[in-house]
């Protein structure tokens, strides 16, 4: 049942792209072709299209000596170009200089080349996942021994401001002992004031009246 599904699907996406490539405004595939190889041209980098592989040349032409295959997603270094036969002189990622037909060399990367970036930004990915995995109970360790250390000031955090409470309650209670002994003292100071002045009132009293007496 799903065999005739995937097999529309896979002509559909076909003819879309075909359509998608078809020229238009009247421009020829020529003109297209053409256009498209210049833009290739003008960059110093440009990758083997999604053929399975394209044959270098000794020279600018298919009749020149074969030097060997590219393949598909190469990345290469275009170095010189022959209009007349439409072959790019190029370089590879193995140091071969030699001539291609300009017809399959893309200035964006084939599907080849962006597989193998995406394999590698997944392994790079997958690294660093395994990095954090390995480093995750050192970072659990770390957290737990901070919260015990958290913990600890806490609980010395309470106990300063206990003795500080406690200080104070003792500089107070010590501030209004002395504040009621003051009290005392200058009542028992007035209170013998007083009792001296009734005392000299008194003997003075006699005095006077012994003297009148006398």
């Amino acid at each position: 049942m799903f065999k005739p599904i995937a097999a529309f699907l896979l002509l559909a996406s076909l003819s879309t792209a075909i359509h998608a490539e078809t020229p238009t405004n009247g421009e020829s595939a020529t003109e297209v072709l053409e256009v498209q190889t210049t833009e290739s041209a003008s960059s110093s980098t440009a990758y083997i299209t999604d053929n399975l592989f394209v044959y270098m040349h000794s020279g600018p032409g298919k009749n020149y000596r074969i030097l060997g295959s590219v393949q598909a997603g190469t990345e290469l270094q275009l170095l010189d170009e022959n209009k007349e036969t439409g072959y790019s002189q190029v370089k590879d990622s193995r140091g071969r200089t030699g001539w291609i037909d300009k017809r399959n060399i893309s200035k964006r990367p084939g599907l080849a080349q962006q597989n193998l970036k995406l394999k590698n930004q997944l392994a790079d990915l997958q690294a660093e996942l395994n990095s954090s995995q390995r480093d995750m109970p050192v970072l659990r360790q770390t957290a737990n021994d901070l919260e015990v250390k958290n913990r600890e000031l806490n609980d010395e955090i309470e106990k300063l401001n206990a003795q500080i409470s406690s200080s104070r309650n003792q500089k107070q209670q010590a501030s209004e002992k002395q504040q009621k002994q003051l009290l005392i003292y200058g009542g028992g100071i007035a209170f013998i004031g007083i009792l001296l002045g009734i005392i000299i009132t008194i003997v003075l009293s006699r005095r006077k009246r012994y003297d009148g007496w006398a």
